[in-house]
């Protein structure tokens, strides 16, 4: 078994994994190639029709009969006309808000190769929808109230298909991205500090490197050695989900919400929403920037 699965029981209790969505159905948008978009872990089952995925450098095709594995980060997308799927995204992290999978991710397989994966994705369907036989993404998304029995039984259908993805995953040579020198007391202070930084405050490295002694210089390069990015960059990344969460699930003032995340003016905060996105925060609260797969 591999080191990266080896690990305390407690970080284990500390990675945060939930269930987002999980609808089957048309894709949410055809024949036009999305804007940059950012999307969560997921994977998509294409029953009919065609997807291509573009992320960095990569261009996938996924034909139908073939299964999407998303690694969570930006993207754009563009469906065939009539394309259906079976669809799960999910919120898969450790507990400093780093990807528990990120290698080896956004990879097309045979669905044929995947049948247990495919079976509990159906059986977890069936859980959250019951009898319904197609939901729309919109629907898949949308926050609904529940009874603490109806949410127990779904969050324990999600646990148990949790498993059969962390089983694939596994068996395809993938593993929880292995965190460098976990057992670094000061490193676990930068990264529990840059997870908790309000997002409405400029980064004091500072403030930070006195208490774990180390040089701001030597902050930024642990940072970006253990992240893949800058701290700065980072941040951008928290605020970007951050506002898209509260956009689509509040009905808090867009100057608010602004100010809540660092921009003294309400155009500055559309101005910056928009080059990330290529979209107002206004059109995409009204449903336009649910795009995901």
């Amino acid at each position: 078994m591999p080191a990266a699965d080896i690990l305390p029981s407690a970080l284990w209790q500390g990675i945060a994994f939930d269930w987002l969505w999980v609808y089957h159905g048309t894709a949410p948008r055809v024949r036009d190639w999305s804007h940059e978009i950012t999307v969560p872990t997921g994977v998509f089952f294409v029953e009919s029709g065609r997807a291509i995925i573009r992320a960095g450098r990569q261009e996938i095709e996924v034909p139908a009969g073939h299964t999407f594995f998303t690694a969570p980060g930006s993207r754009r997308q563009w469906f065939e006309e009539n394309t259906r799927m079976l669809s799960v995204g999910l919120r898969c992290q450790w507990p400093d808000g780093l990807p528990l999978y990120s290698a080896g991710l956004n990879m097309a397989l045979p669905t044929r190769q995947l049948k247990k994966l495919y079976e509990a994705t159906q059986a977890l369907f069936t859980t959250v929808h019951g009898r319904r036989k197609q939901v729309t993404y919109a629907e898949g998304v949308a926050d609904k109230n529940h009874s603490l029995e109806t949410w127990s039984q779904h969050e324990a259908a999600f646990r148990q298909w949790f498993a059969e993805y962390a089983d694939t995953l596994k068996r395809k040579g993938i593993s929880p991205t292995p965190r460098l020198s976990a057992g670094d007391r000061r490193l676990k202070q930068l990264r529990h500090w840059l997870q908790a930084w309000p997002l409405d405050r400029k980064l004091a490295f500072d403030d930070i490197a006195r208490t774990v002694d180390l040089s701001p210089r030597r902050i930024h390069e642990l940072l970006k050695q253990d992240l893949g990015m800058t701290a700065q960059v980072y941040l951008e990344k928290r605020r970007l989900e951050q506002a898209r969460l509260r956009l689509i699930h509040e009905d808090t003032a867009l100057k608010e919400i602004a100010f809540a995340l660092g921009f003294r003016h309400p155009p500055h905060f559309t101005a910056w929403f928009r080059r990330h996105t290529g979209m107002t925060p206004t059109a995409y609260r009204q449903g336009h920037g649910m795009e995901g797969a």
